[in-house]
């Protein structure tokens, strides 16, 4: 069985973890399987940065310089996206970087010893492993993405996950 990548993951304020929450929660009414049933104690909202086996110490200090000076940072809500096979689908709300943080996310990926090479689409997932019919229903119970949609996340804070040890580490200190 393959290992679990380690991650970082820019944190989102109190406002936008609720309303992906909610999101979530829409999703479950209308019978679509949502990252609500996550039962991890850690799990939270979050846009993951870059991944890979576990983090080398100057990965996490380059991640606190580079990254701690940005946040809080808004991140703009391009569109709900639908990402992998047709057969199994993950939902999730793309959301448009700032040219400084791709640069850094390019940085920290190039560091990071057998990090994700794929390139980088920032986003908040909202749900996975959709079949056909469920991404019908879970468009429908979103708006299709119509009016009422988001429009903006902010990300406050940057942790390090740890599926090993099955815990969280802040990398930067997390802000209001």
């Amino acid at each position: 069985m393959p290992r679990r990548a380690h991650s970082l993951e820019l944190v989102l304020d109190a406002p936008s973890d609720a309303a992906v929450r909610d999101r979530w929660r829409l999703l479950e009414e209308a019978g679509v399987p949502s990252l609500a049933r996550h039962p991890g104690a850690t799990h939270r909202p979050h846009v993951t940065v870059a991944s890979g086996p576990r983090p080398i110490e100057e990965v996490l200090r380059t991640a606190a310089r580079r990254l701690g000076p940005l946040l809080p940072l808004e991140l703009p809500v391009a569109a709900l996206a639908l990402l992998g096979a047709p057969s199994r689908v993950t939902l999730v709300e793309l959301v448009v970087p700032a040219g400084l943080l791709r640069t850094a996310q390019e940085e920290l990926a190039g560091l990071w010893p057998g990090a994700d090479d794929r390139p980088w689409l920032p986003h908040v997932t909202l749900a996975q492993r959709l079949n056909p019919g469920s991404v019908a229903r879970a468009l429908e119970a979103l708006g299709g993405g119509a009016a009422g949609a988001p429009t903006q996340r902010r990300a406050v804070s940057l942790r390090w996950w740890d599926p090993d040890s099955g815990t969280v580490t802040p990398v930067t200190d997390s802000q209001p």
